[in-house]
């Protein structure tokens, strides 16, 4: 499907303009959480460097990733700091939770390769739905239950060095392993929720590109098969670049008057976005937030071959695919690393590169200058 970004076609900005403009808009919020979170980033700076290595000390013809679900407090510490390091604001998320590191086998120590996480989807995602089949409202009740089979890929990054390796690409093909298909059976096996709903089987992962487009989930195939398929584009409605500041007094606001938001497990979708909206329904008397004029791309990754019968109750069975990682990371290897492995100029920047040379306090310190 040939598509294009409708912020181009409105803003009349080139593809570079428009994501300097969302740096731009996310910056603030990026900056305060950082701040904010400034002690406890100094005490992770303390240990934090023996998960890094130097692009110079990496055997290339060893390379060897695998994934890691984060299950301990350590775990979840190196992923949140490298989460950090992107420049979309931090955020914990919410509902269902999965948190994995890739790491590398082939070097001493393991160094981190990248970061990822699974998170509940949204409720509404008007091109997810239309690929599904999802019509509303007559599908109302069917969505909310076959959400439970949905997840939404929100963190994928790779980390220097490996980002110049297209470890990104090796976290995509990663996401639609049976590893994690396996490891969110087993975490929500026994799991309902509020309504009494109990859903254990991964049948499709969605995601989004911040700046429209994606290098990343592009040509991601296997066995011929496009993995990640873009679908469309969002609305341009969100939160992400409102700061903590903003949205406490969102908060502060909807409590004087009386329609404070209910938050917790089984309250609805995301706490922020309906704080969000509902400050402009209350105070300014409309029926939406303001849209952010920042769509972003939408793609979908079915994890089997009847996926989309299964998620309109057509089908029991998914049918699932059952890529084990390790043919996932010889398809990586074959199509996108050996390509870099013969780029002189490129390995050239790899060789040179010293993660440890641009921690998250030194960010901080640049972004204050």
């Amino acid at each position: 499907m040939l598509l294009r970004n409708p912020a181009l076609i409105q803003k009349g900005v080139s593809l570079e303009e428009h994501r300097q403009q969302v740096r731009d808009a996310l910056s603030p919020h990026r900056l305060e959480i950082l701040r904010s979170s400034r002690a406890w980033i100094e005490r992770t700076e303390r240990w934090i460097k023996d998960y890094m290595i130097h692009g110079g000390e990496v055997d290339v013809e060893h390379i060897a990733p695998y994934l890691e679900l984060c299950v301990t407090q350590r775990q979840h510490d190196i992923w949140r700091y490298f989460r950090m390091c992107s420049l979309i604001p931090y955020n914990r998320g919410c509902g269902r939770l999965l948190r994995y590191i890739l790491r590398d086998a082939g070097q001493s120590g393991h160094p981190v390769i990248g970061v990822a996480s699974l998170m509940s989807p949204i409720l509404i995602c008007r091109p997810r739905d239309d690929w599904i089949g999802w019509e509303y409202p007559q599908d109302k009740d069917l969505k909310r239950v076959k959400l439970l089979s949905c997840m939404d890929l929100s963190v994928c990054m790779a980390v220097p060095p490996y980002d110049l390796l297209t470890a990104g690409k090796m976290l995509c093909l990663a996401m639609v392993s049976k590893q994690v298909r396996k490891d969110y059976a087993d975490k929500y096996r026994n799991r309902a929720t509020p309504t009494g709903v109990s859903e254990n089987r991964l049948a499709l992962i969605t995601t989004t590109s911040l700046y429209g487009s994606s290098v990343q989930y592009n040509r991601v195939r296997v066995d011929g098969r496009l993995v990640y398929e873009l679908v469309g584009y969002t609305e341009g409605y969100g939160n992400t670049h409102l700061t903590e500041q903003e949205f406490a007094q969102m908060e502060q606001y909807l409590w004087r008057i009386g329609k404070p938001q209910p938050k917790g497990w089984g309250t609805g979708r995301s706490y922020r976005l309906r704080v969000y909206t509902a400050y402009y329904r209350e105070r300014y008397g409309l029926l939406e937030a303001p849209n952010h004029r920042q769509p972003r791309s939408v793609y979908v990754a079915p994890m089997g071959k009847r996926t989309r019968e299964f998620l309109c109750s057509e089908a029991d069975d998914l049918e699932p695919f059952d890529y084990q990682l390790d043919y996932l990371v010889a398809i990586w290897k074959k199509r996108w690393l050996s390509r870099r492995l013969n780029n002189p100029d490129l390995m050239t920047r790899f060789r040179q590169t010293d993660p440890t040379s641009d921690l998250l306090t030194h960010q901080i310190d640049r972004l204050l200058e």
